[in-house]
């Protein structure tokens, strides 16, 4: 049995080759988000029509946005690498523009962390809800009005 070369950005990841570029993958996200927003505008979508249904939804989102701390982290951490090789591009002072952009990391990952919690919270009160058993109007229709 042979070995297969992949090329150089390609990946062996659950039997899928995937590109290994960063910026695709956040693209990838960028879109999933977004088509996530398009099916949400839609109550009448499969997967869609319950309380539990934004719980899983939501806890999902938590769990993706936990990771932003992180990879701003490994941007901070790849430009302070190189960071004698780079220059502003607007010909600005290259070194304050690095200290604006340190900083600004940190605050995004300080609002990212604070996002994570507050997304928490919600999904924390999302489980603390659950659809309302309806009971019939005796003419074989479902009446949501009539609880229990």
């Amino acid at each position: 049995m042979t070995d297969i070369q992949l090329p150089d950005d390609m990946a062996a990841y659950g039997g899928i080759l995937m590109d290994t570029r960063p910026w695709l993958y956040a693209d990838t996200a960028a879109d999933a988000l977004r088509r996530l927003s398009l099916c949400t505008d839609n109550a009448h979508v499969e997967g869609w029509e319950r309380p539990e249904h934004a719980y899983r939804v939501t806890g999902h989102l938590v769990t993706m946005t936990a990771r932003l701390p992180e990879l701003l982290g490994d941007i901070d951490y790849l430009i302070a690498g190189d960071d004698q090789n780079i220059e502003a591009a607007n010909g600005a002072d290259t070194q304050t523009e690095l200290t604006a952009l340190y900083a600004d990391i940190k605050a995004a990952q300080a609002a990212a962390k604070a996002t994570v919690a507050a997304l928490g919270r919600v999904h924390a009160r999302l489980g603390t809800l659950k659809e309302r058993p309806r009971t019939t109007s005796g003419q074989g229709e479902e009446n949501p009005s009539q609880g229990t």
